[in-house]
């Protein structure tokens, strides 16, 4: 979520909560009467400003003048120790500091974040629901309570408490963007529009807000819109956006009739196989396309792509903005004269998913190893339709579990008759494999002599010698569908994802998408699957 989010008034960007609370408080509270403490704290906001962070982490703990039992020293303490990233000791003294001046502003702003990160709900709970007793009219806690009820999934009680808070104060813009989200969960999607257009009226400049309004516009099938919303992507107020050490013009629909054209990584690889599904398009407009990708990929679209030229990023990350060097370009055949983000291809090429971007399967198995798996497959399962099953992303934290359904709520499908499961998972699945064996008498193949997570090009092909995939939204899911195996997506709630004829993804025709008419009705989604998966057993 967005929750953590505030203003400046000098550019309209949002800066997080912490952030706002630390640069007005910091140094400017219970200083008097230790005229030391007073000092060290001018001190360090002096170097905060400058941002010398290990400056100021040095000059509270040496200061023979650091008086670690004062509120203001174990505050600051706490904030800079959040800076470096380490948190445990951070939450000590920031707790420290709220049990010694429990009323101090900004304590729980900064904590608060921190104890989200060390996935510490239940402390979190009690110290907003305690601050609440005394301080039942301060929207910011109640937005924070809100917050706590979204990542609990309980979101009419969310939105209940975001509409309190604009109650109380009709201008915050936190809790304007986080109903907006909350009500997207709830399928309210027109409700949503309204707080998010609400919000943006008052931050006409933040670039995250129109990021957020793109999927907004996806959900009400906005195409055209959503698309272009969605390029606040790239702004610089995005943490996430790509960095580009590069010295060619973006493209800008010029005509790229005798031009060649670089289309650039960005985002995770279940993204570029996703977008990738334009390429072929855009190919038929640039007289040369050269592609940057995911090394992990480029076996893959080499193949899929064999007209163009298809080269592994340079990419490192720091932070969370992955950055991209560009000294490779001198092996093309022709250097580019223009760049495009490839999850910018829907816009520039004007879609609205009128019908499929592409009727047969975008990216090329090698069919040589596609027929190695099926004889393989073949004389263990005794030529059994084979079903592939991933049910858990490797980044499977407690504000990501929600979007995967446990092994055990796959029951509708793992009682099928007559049919043999093998996991994509690249994972330790044992656990869950014993489960499936306990609660549904089934065993869920594995095979061992593969890279599921890193040799994507002999996953595709295992994933083209299956019947069918089901998994979540997941590269594997899109890797399974892109090389034209039959899939099902399962979303817990509406997906963004542009969707055509009878829920039929309109980028890529081989994946169909499931998802409940009430959020995290996982229930209704295993019937619903299974239903699809017997259409797919008949005309087998």
């Amino acid at each position: 979520m967005s929750g953590s989010e505030g203003t400046t008034a000098e550019d309209g960007k949002l800066n997080s909560l912490a952030e706002d609370v630390a640069h007005d408080i910091v140094g400017n509270y219970l200083m008097a009467p230790d005229a030391d403490v007073a000092k060290v704290s001018a001190k360090f906001q002096i170097l905060l400003s400058q941002n010398k962070v290990d400056a100021a982490l040095s000059l509270l703990i040496n200061s023979p003048k650091t008086n670690l039992q004062h509120p203001m020293i174990t505050f600051q303490l706490g904030y800079v120790l959040s800076l470096k990233n380490r948190l445990v000791e951070a939450q000590t003294y920031l707790e420290k500091t709220h049990q010694i001046a429990p009323d101090m502003p900004g304590v729980l702003e900064i904590l608060i974040p921190i104890l989200k990160k060390l996935e510490k709900t239940k402390r979190i709970e009690y110290l907003v629901k305690s601050a609440l007793l005394t301080k039942p009219e301060n929207s910011s806690l109640i937005i924070t309570y809100a917050d706590l009820l979204y990542s609990s999934q309980l979101f009419e009680s969310a939105v209940m408490q975001y509409q309190r808070a604009l109650s109380i104060n009709p201008n915050e813009i936190r809790a304007q963007t986080n109903i907006a989200e909350s009500l997207t969960d709830l399928q309210r999607n027109e409700e949503a529009l309204f707080y998010i257009d609400a919000a943006i009226s008052r931050n006409p400049h933040s670039q995250q807000l129109r990021f957020n309004k793109a999927f907004t516009f996806f959900l009400l099938k906005k195409y055209k819109e959503g698309w272009q919303a969605y390029e606040a992507r790239l702004s610089k107020e995005i943490d996430e956006a790509p960095k580009r050490l590069i010295n060619i013009p973006r493209w800008k629909h010029q005509p790229l009739k005798d031009k060649t054209i670089l289309v650039c990584s960005e985002q995770g690889v279940g993204d570029e196989i996703f977008f990738s599904a334009y390429v072929k398009k855009l190919a038929t407009m640039a007289k040369h396309v050269v592609i940057e990708t995911d090394p992990r990929l480029v076996p893959l679209f080499s193949r899929s792509f064999k007209h163009l030229e298809v080269y592994p990023y340079s990419r490192r990350v720091s932070g969370t903005q992955p950055i991209y060097n560009y000294h490779w370009l001198k092996k093309c055949t022709k250097y580019p004269d223009f760049f495009i983000d490839v999850a910018s291809l829907p816009y520039f090429l004007e879609e609205t998913h009128q019908k499929p971007v592409t009727t047969t399967p975008h990216l090329l198995d090698d069919i040589n190893v596609t027929r190695a798996w099926k004889d393989r497959l073949k004389k263990i399962t005794g030529n059994k339709p084979i079903l592939g099953l991933f049910w858990r992303s490797g980044l499977y934290t407690s504000a990501r579990k929600h979007f995967y359904p446990t092994i055990d709520l796959w029951g509708p499908i793992l009682s099928l008759e007559n049919v043999a499961f093998l996991s994509l998972q690249f994972d330790d699945d044992s656990h869950d494999i014993m489960q499936a064996k306990r609660l549904f008498g089934v065993e869920i193949l594995k095979v061992e002599d593969i890279n599921l997570r890193d040799d994507l090009d002999q996953t595709a092909s295992l994933c083209k010698a299956l019947t069918g995939v089901i998994a979540p939204s997941t590269a594997t899911a899109h890797l399974s569908g892109s090389v034209g195996t039959k899939t099902i997506i399962m979303d817990r709630t509406t997906t963004w994802a542009p969707m055509i004829n009878n829920n039929q993804d309109a980028v890529i025709p081989s994946i169909k998408r499931i998802f409940p008419p009430n959020v995290d009705d996982w229930k209704w989604n295993f019937e619903k699957a299974r239903s699809v998966v017997k259409g797919w057993l008949k005309d087998k």
